[in-house]
């Protein structure tokens, strides 16, 4: 893996603020660790504005389950997507965008995951 030694040590670096929610979230937003577009997907998420935290505890928070790691990708992929505004034939041309530009990379992991995640979202792929 490409990024072995950074994903190791990011997960270290999460797991030290197992139970400070509130203090992790201030040293990734003091250290400038996160995007202005990631910032905007959170802020402006529906399924992240419903739930009502203001107690502070852990209570309030769905408890969810997977049938499959390729389930709870999908929904943790959700909380950061951009709002579900764009019509279809935009998200399948930026897919189809996507998927051209990480095999032009050769970045045949990711490509495939991606032609994985369009099959089973049945988003066409544009082969032409």
């Amino acid at each position: 893996m490409e990024n072995e030694e950074l994903y190791r040590n990011l997960v270290i670096f999460l797991k030290m603020f197992k139970n400070r929610p509130y203090h992790l979230a201030k040293q990734l937003i003091e250290n400038d660790a996160l995007t202005k577009d990631f910032i905007k997907k959170i802020s402006e998420n529906p399924k992240l504005n419903e739930i009502n935290d203001d107690r502070g505890d852990d209570s309030r928070l769905p408890v969810i389950y997977f049938a499959d790691i390729n389930k709870m990708n999908e929904y943790y992929n959700s909380l950061s997507e951009e709002n579900r505004s764009k019509k279809p034939e935009e998200i399948e041309r930026e897919m189809n965008l996507k998927l051209e530009a990480l095999i032009e990379q050769e970045k045949y992991e990711e490509a495939a995951r991606l032609r994985d995640y369009m099959t089973r979202n049945k988003i066409k792929r544009d082969r032409g």
